[in-house]
């Protein structure tokens, strides 16, 4: 009898030891990130998927969003029995960002979709309208791409609705799919060069079907370039730097194919007349 309690009590102390001594999480470590004070009394907390945005939901009905230094960035109105937040999706990778809040005393679900203005390098970018403009649309493009063809009459329609308000940019996004179209992209910076970007532009889609060395060669001299100088750009460190920050910007705003419009920094989901146009005057609005 005696033996069977000291059995059970050497045991007893045996898991008491595994459980209360030693590191709690063996091989983790960890450091302090963020810290900062609100200014409201927080009912529940959400982080984005990347980290870069805190969604803090305070009484009487408001999500505070702060980025990653702390920074209050906005304020969303929500249902004042909400008590609970949850955020889903990434922007950049094409997954609808959302916040999800509940309020639990009724049971109420409430699902709020969330559009994020991306900061888009556009220094050096050829473009069309006043450099001052309050909406910019950015064109990330392809000239060998057919669907990249048609956003011309677009935005050709929407210069002419609204001349003072809104410019358009070209960048570059040659796919790898397409043979010609880093070769294109190249020859049009070198018209750039020579004060004929736009005019350049215009003839290669014009020609998408004949694409190809001597056809961009051609489409040079029909514009009167300076060959030798068209021909020294083309080979220039310059011209390739200039191709890979664009790509490098694509990449960073989560560009994936072409054409991907952004208006004011906010990616143009469906593209037609009716809906560019709906959100430019949502950007005028704003």
């Amino acid at each position: 009898m005696f033996l069977r309690i000291f059995t059970a009590l050497t045991v007893l102390i045996v898991c008491s030891a595994f459980l209360f001594s030693g590191p709690a999480l063996a091989g983790v470590t960890w450091q302090e990130g963020r810290s900062f004070t609100l200014d409201e009394k927080p009912l529940d907390v959400a982080s984005s998927l990347d980290a870069s945005r805190i969604y803090v939901l305070v009484e009487g009905g408001k999500v505070l969003i702060y980025d990653q230094q702390g920074k209050l960035g906005g304020t969303i109105p929500v249902d004042p029995d909400m008590d609970r937040i949850s955020a889903v999706g990434l922007q950049k990778a094409g997954l609808p960002e959302k916040i999800i809040l509940i309020g639990t005393a009724g049971g109420k679900v409430q699902e709020l979709d969330l559009r994020y203005a991306i900061a888009i390098n556009t220094e050096g970018s050829p473009f069309l309208g006043r450099a001052d403009a309050p909406v910019e649309i950015v064109e990330f493009s392809d000239f060998q791409c057919p669907y990249c063809a048609r956003v011309k009459p677009m935005t050709e329609q929407i210069l002419l609705q609204f001349p003072d308000q809104v410019r358009v940019v070209f960048k570059h996004f040659p796919l790898s799919s397409h043979e010609y179209a880093k070769p294109a992209a190249l020859a049009s910076m070198a018209a750039q060069n020579q004060g004929k970007f736009w005019e350049f532009h215009d003839k290669l889609f014009a020609a998408q079907r004949e694409i190809g060395p001597e056809r961009i060669r051609a489409i040079a001299r029909e514009l009167e370039l300076d060959m030798e100088r068209f021909d020294r750009d083309l080979r220039s460190r310059e011209l390739h730097r200039r191709l890979e920050q664009d790509l490098q910007d694509g990449q960073q705003a989560g560009v994936r194919g072409t054409p991907t419009i952004f208006i004011n920094g906010i990616l143009l989901e469906q593209r037609s007349p009716e809906n560019m146009r709906k959100m430019v005057e949502e950007a005028l609005a704003r």
